[in-house]
């Protein structure tokens, strides 16, 4: 998938969840996207710059996964949010739990882009993106 298409999706689906202020940068990490709260950002790893067909799912999932914090950050303000984020992390942990499979936060973003990415899928391949 060229980077054209690819950063179409990409914006097709911040203006379709309406967080179309959230900014992309490409970053060097182990994840493959994060959504950084305090800047605003949907931080890409590097390894995004070129998308293979058998990795569109995974993407797709991803980026609709960090979208919805995203969401949520725009929803209850980007302070506030961190916050609540933070303090389930701390529950979590305080509880034996990992502080991320088990955030509340996290499990709602991963079935958000579970439920969603077919359809993204669908739509993206007859706009001929991929």
């Amino acid at each position: 998938i060229s980077e054209t298409n690819k950063n179409q999706m990409i914006s097709t689906l911040l203006k379709h969840y309406k967080v179309g202020s959230v900014k992309l940068k490409y970053k060097s990490m182990k994840d493959f996207a994060h959504f950084d709260v305090d800047r605003g950002e949907l931080q890409l790893s590097t390894r995004y710059k070129t998308i293979k067909k058998k990795d569109i799912k995974e993407f797709i999932i991803t980026i609709i996964h960090e979208i919805y914090h995203a969401m949520d950050a725009k929803k209850y303000g980007w302070r506030k949010f961190k916050d609540m984020y933070e303090y389930e992390m701390n529950y979590q942990i305080a509880k034996g739990k990992d502080e991320y499979k088990d955030n509340k936060y996290e499990i709602a973003a991963e079935e958000f882009g579970q439920r969603n990415w077919s359809k993204w899928r669908t739509k993206f391949k007859k706009d001929g993106l991929f």
